[in-house]
């Protein structure tokens, strides 16, 4: 058994847990605690500082954070020079290819794109990829296209090319994945640890995660490296996967080896169909309602027909499975509503929900409200998209966007990250969440909208495991729940709101097991 003492235990006037076989068997006082152990038993001082339940991240790739963190990773780039400079880093290492993601051109001092003449400028001789942060935008050098076979004859479905930039939107980036070099069940694992040892360092201890077309298109090798961590012991999170396909038959082939929701062990499960059905933001790919307010000619795009997600959905359904939806739009929202109106049964069992949740209008939350679907909102996104919102869409639009606060009080609304969009840090996704202003200071969403730390907090922790439908086990420091906990070096419920996101992990338990401690990482 293992005690930890000494601690400010969300929710709770006890300060210590008693830890036993990986689950809570007793919250009580310090000295209740420490009477229940013998000299054999570990003893964990945690010196006063603030326990909550593991964080759940209800949305990301997993397996693609890894693959992202093994790559050119540009999230901190002010500009284009400062992608060149990584690129010529990484090419020292001879790389076969050079793949990256994480730029934003709306946040560079030059808004530069890093279009194909820019990259064959600093080779034609190795393959450049780079993944804006959104994931629905890929730049590329003229050797990249070579190899991918990409050319003016080149066709996409739910994408397209412009190849004299050497932009790849949506779908057409599937060309240039498939031509990649293929990982093995070893290497994905590889990119599943690294994946997890970021999401310990934020406190995570759950995630609801797409993985199964994020770095390759054989879905089977992505399920076998993680059954095989399942097996062996080896997940320091808690996976719900978030199924993925790119074809009905792939579906189909799926289900009939009988893998519906729920099967799997606590470790690894499956969840629901993920269906992306348009693109971002950012790019303005997003399908809209109305033509962006910056793009007159442009609502977007739809990366299913209707027939398509119908059929997905009923098959999803038939075999009591839940579906999850990418809308970003509130075009893409219309289509999906309609398809949910006619086949969500009431009080939504299998949690049907909507993933992201940014442009919705009010007719719109009334309906999501009235079906009882899930929300996955990242409040993460608010630091990029408050700058550009007002820029994409009406004022009067802007007004109903990510509604945090409305989607609080009437749906499960669950938080996340979208990893490797952004990167996983908890805290600075709750004071987001509860100021709507970016880090900057400098531009602000709906202040109607913000939520409390409780409740941002919630929306980490418990309401994410009502997503999942694991919140028996998990969202609580309870009696007879995983011992998964964050420790953290001051009090998110006292601080300031402005110092949420400096409230830091110090370490996270799973299982009972320490995965994460500062200073030994």
């Amino acid at each position: 058994m293992i005690a930890f003492y000494n601690a400010v235990l969300r929710g709770s006037e006890n300060t210590a847990m008693l830890v036993d076989d990986g689950r809570i068997v007793l919250c009580s006082t310090d000295e209740e605690i420490l009477k229940q152990v013998s000299k054999t038993d570990e003893t964990v001082d945690l010196k006063g500082q603030y326990v909550i339940s593991g964080f759940c991240d209800s949305h990301m790739h997993l397996l693609e954070l890894g693959f992202f963190l093994s790559g050119i990773q540009m999230h901190g780039c002010k500009c284009f020079a400062d992608v060149k400079a990584l690129i010529e880093k990484r090419l020292q290492q001879k790389d076969q290819w050079i793949i990256g993601r994480g730029f934003n051109e709306q946040l560079f001092t030059d808004r530069c794109i890093p279009e194909r003449k820019l990259l064959d400028e600093i080779s034609k001789d190795v393959p450049i990829c780079l993944t804006r942060s959104c994931g629905h935008l890929m730049c590329v050098n003229s050797k990249a296209l070579e190899l991918a076979g990409i050319d003016e004859n080149t066709e996409v479905e739910g994408g397209s090319i412009d190849l004299t930039r050497g932009i790849l939107y949506e779908n057409a980036a599937v060309h240039m994945h498939e031509a990649w070099p293929k990982p093995d069940v070893s290497q994905l694992k590889r990119y599943i640890e690294l994946g997890m040892k970021e999401c310990n360092r934020y406190g995570i201890t759950t995630v609801g995660s797409d993985d199964f077309l994020s770095v390759t298109a054989d879905y089977e090798k992505v399920l076998d490296a993680f059954e095989q961590m399942s097996y062996q012991q080896k997940l320091t999170v808690r996976v719900t996967e978030q199924c993925e396909f790119s074809s009905l038959k792939d579906y189909a082939d799926f289900l009939d080896s009988g893998y519906t929701m729920d099967v799997g062990n606590d470790l690894f499960r499956i969840g629901p169909l993920k269906l992306v059905c348009d693109g971002s933001l950012g790019a303005r790919t997003a399908r809209m309602a109305k033509p962006y307010k910056d793009d007159p000619k442009n609502k977007g795009v739809m990366l299913y027909t209707k027939k398509q997600m119908e059929d997905f959905t009923d098959m999803a359904h038939h075999f009591n499975t839940g579906v999850i939806c990418h809308c970003i739009g509130d075009g893409a929202l219309d289509e999906v509503l309609q398809i949910f109106a006619e086949r969500t049964l009431p009080d939504n069992p299998l949690k049907d929900g909507i993933v992201h949740c940014q442009i919705m209008r009010a007719d719109q939350l009334e309906k999501i409200s009235a079906m009882k679907l899930v929300s996955y909102f990242q409040s993460l996104f608010i630091d990029s998209d408050a700058k550009i919102l007002t820029d994409r869409v009406s004022s009067e639009l802007a007004g109903t966007c990510y509604p945090y606060r409305y989607l609080n009080e009437h749906t499960i609304a669950c938080n996340g990250s979208d990893a490797p969009v952004e990167i996983p840090d908890v805290m600075k996704g709750i004071q987001l969440a509860v100021l709507r202003k970016t880090m900057d200071g400098t531009a602000e969403m709906n202040q109607d909208e913000c939520l409390t730390a409780d409740q941002a907090l919630d929306s980490y922790t418990l309401n994410g495991a009502k997503a999942l439908s694991i919140d028996a086990d998990n969202g609580a420091l309870k009696t007879g729940y995983h011992a998964d906990f964050a420790v953290l070096d001051r009090n998110p419920e006292t601080c300031r709101k402005e110092e949420l996101s400096e409230c830091h992990i110090v370490m996270t338990v799973m299982n009972g097991d320490t995965v994460y401690q500062r200073g030994l990482d």
